[in-house]
């Protein structure tokens, strides 16, 4: 007798809703060859290609048209049938990890989206330091984390990418004194070591005039001091300056943000993961990157 396996069903419709083995692969937690597996198995099972490989893309044969449907309705009763035995309830809190900086851009709008479809389950966000987050998560205090990496690691699943700059509070102009007023993240913050080197090698002299561990703190000290920053893109308040060569400030290499999910997540950490990258890699509006600006 025939079945067909949920979790390679995933794995297809996956496939041709990302329109990439790769893509795919990073969302379910899996290399691109397992996923390759999982679909030639399924094709082999059934007897019939699914989807249809060219230069412009992947998309549905005939006979996957047929079963994407089926495939969706399949895994939406397992959701269902889980719901109804209870297994949520058995993991009604989930614990999420995230660097201060995004509490507001993904924070607040995770819980948003997230909350509504899913009134039994409870987000809970705790902030810190990405290196801290990732024990939290190796020691099982935390269902799964968003941290920073720097480019070329390889910790966790690829969300998007953050350009760092280089910005200041309306009416200040830091740039022009001799020695750079400086607001930063305290030790810990993996964009700081970054920030500091950026600066020795352009010869720039600097002083630290105020660090803070928590977003609110560093606008705040820039605001008072008439300082300068450096913040990611999406969380620069749109009024502020943004500076960069003009001012003969170095440019710094964006970060990447990642995100970690334990191979033995609970399904409703699974669906809470992915709310979060339907919402993290579709940017909208509110999440354009500013442009540099004049001073």
């Amino acid at each position: 007798m025939r079945h067909l396996d949920n979790d390679t069903l995933a794995a297809f419709i996956a496939v041709y809703e990302c329109g990439s083995f790769t893509i795919a692969a990073e969302q379910l937690g899996k290399t691109q060859a397992a996923v390759s597996i999982m679909l030639s198995r399924l094709e082999k099972h059934v007897g019939q290609r699914l989807l249809e490989r060219s230069r412009q893309g992947i998309s549905l044969s005939a006979s996957g048209e047929k079963l994407i449907g089926y495939a969706r309705r399949m895994l939406a009763l397992e959701q269902e049938a889980l719901t109804a035995l209870g297994c949520f309830a058995a993991k009604s809190r989930i614990r999420i990890g995230m660097p201060d900086d995004y509490l507001d851009t993904i924070g607040a709008r995770l819980i948003e989206r997230f909350s509504e479809p899913n009134p039994h389950l409870q987000v809970e966000i705790v902030s810190d330091f990405s290196c801290k987050l990732e024990k939290l998560l190796g020691d099982g205090h935390l269902e799964l984390a968003i941290v920073t990496r720097q480019p070329g690691e390889a910790n966790g699943e690829f969300l998007r990418q953050e350009p760092q700059l280089w910005c200041t509070a309306p009416g200040c102009s830091p740039e022009r004194q001799g020695t750079l007023p400086l607001v930063l993240f305290p030790e810990g913050c993996r964009a700081r070591p970054q920030v500091v080197t950026a600066l020795d090698h352009a010869g720039l002299r600097w002083r630290i005039v105020c660090t803070s561990s928590h977003l609110s703190g560093v606008q705040t000290a820039v605001r008072i001091g008439r300082a300068l920053t450096v913040l990611p893109a999406s969380v620069i308040p749109a009024d502020w300056r943004i500076l960069g060569p003009n001012e003969h400030l170095p440019t710094l290499r964006p970060l990447d943000l990642a995100l970690l999910v334990p191979e033995d997540a609970h399904v409703g950490t699974r669906r809470l993961a992915q709310c979060l990258r339907d919402w993290v890699t579709r940017p909208c509006a509110d999440q354009a990157v500013p442009m540099l600006t004049a001073p």
